[in-house]
């Protein structure tokens, strides 16, 4: 008896910013027009910011979080490289201080539409 052919693993599916909190856990793309952006390269750990779909402070803003140790890895500096794009951010949805967010590891994470 031949041995079946495991199953492709499963696409993440895709949501738009705005429902996202609806989503808190789940690993999934996010959707959405990058409307700000901040490098906070004097806050502890250098995060950059991608703020999808309303800009900080709102809370209803979806956010990218990349951290210094992969900010290398991106060819142009994220921060001025995405701002004003659409982005799909495929990824674990955390949430943080009432923000749904993703923390991006790797490029490969982020695609332009």
């Amino acid at each position: 008896m031949p041995t079946p052919t495991p199953a492709p693993p499963k696409a993440p599916s895709v949501i738009s910013w705005d429902k996202a909190k609806d989503h808190i856990g789940e690993r999934t793309s996010v959707y959405g027009a990058v409307v700000d952006v901040k490098w906070a390269s004097g806050s502890k750990g250098q995060p950059t910011f991608l703020n999808i779909g309303n800009p900080y402070p709102d809370p209803s803003r979806f956010t990218a979080v990349i951290w210094i140790q992969n900010r290398s890895k991106f060819p142009e500096a994220p921060e001025v490289y995405y701002l004003g794009k659409t982005i799909h951010v495929t990824g674990l949805i955390t949430e943080y201080k009432g923000v749904a967010q993703i923390e991006v590891k790797d490029p490969s994470q982020i695609q332009e539409r």
